[in-house]
């Protein structure tokens, strides 16, 4: 599963989705869109509080291309130790739109993820819809975020329960192109069966992010409440630190 973070100083997971800056042109016309992606290497892939390769390193690739009315679209991909046996990979397409409220400060993104096993023996592939408000003022920036899940990860997981995650990100610029910024949010469930009712949880982390040219390097605590009764491996929700390496293209 992705850690969201999406558009915002997160993902991940949340690390997140980039949208890049449209290309201009020299007579001043906007070309038909930009293409941009990442590759990060990381000391865990945690997605909303838990660790989703087993506690080892991650490694994740993004391709997006984005165009100048705010829609993107873009393919993520990265090792995982989710998603039923024989499987080790996750590959998430997703489509969305992003723009902003004139000059208020105010910037919006709403869109559709899917997350994909295409290895696994099991069916935990399904779909996230999610809508994500950003208020920025100087070198603070507050924001909102929803994902709403029909069938959350697969009818093999939950018995087709639905899922809502909610969290807030509060971020600061720092001197020397640095960033702090924290998150708290909730991951609950709906559904008609037992299966999916004690399980909601608590999620949350806090790091800092240091920018330098292409490169961006992050350092992060992650950890979670009452997330046993969904994972039953305290390992993978315990609190941690971890490390990663973005560069960008």
């Amino acid at each position: 599963m992705r850690i969201q973070n999406a558009l915002c100083s997160v993902l991940a997971p949340l690390a997140l989705i980039t949208t890049p800056a449209l290309h201009a042109q020299d007579d001043g016309t906007t070309s038909f869109g930009t293409l941009g992606g990442s590759l990060t290497i990381a000391s865990d892939y945690m997605f909303r509080g838990v660790s989703n390769s087993n506690e080892g390193p991650q490694v994740q690739g993004d391709m997006n291309w984005s165009h100048d009315s705010g829609f993107y679209l873009g393919l993520w991909t990265t090792n995982t130790n989710y998603g039923g046996n024989g499987n080790s990979m996750e590959l998430d397409p997703y489509i969305g739109f992003a723009s902003s409220i004139g000059d208020t400060g105010i910037s919006y993104d709403v869109g559709y993820f899917a997350y994909s096993y295409p290895r696994s023996d099991q069916d935990f592939d399904f779909a996230e819809f999610y809508a994500i408000g950003t208020w920025t003022s100087g070198d603070l920036s507050i924001s909102p975020s929803v994902w709403y899940a029909q069938d959350y990860f697969g009818p093999d997981f939950l018995g087709e329960a639905s899922s809502v995650a909610y969290d807030l990100t509060i971020s600061h610029a720092l001197p020397w192109t640095m960033e702090v910024s924290a998150r708290v949010g909730e991951q609950a469930f709906h559904g008609d069966g037992s299966i999916s009712e004690g399980v909601d949880y608590l999620y949350y982390d806090a790091g800092i992010t240091k920018t330098a040219g292409d490169f961006s390097l992050g350092l992060r605590w992650h950890d979670t409440e009452d997330a046993f009764a969904l994972i039953g491996d305290e390992d993978l929700i315990d609190g941690r630190v971890v490390f990663n390496i973005t560069r960008s293209f």
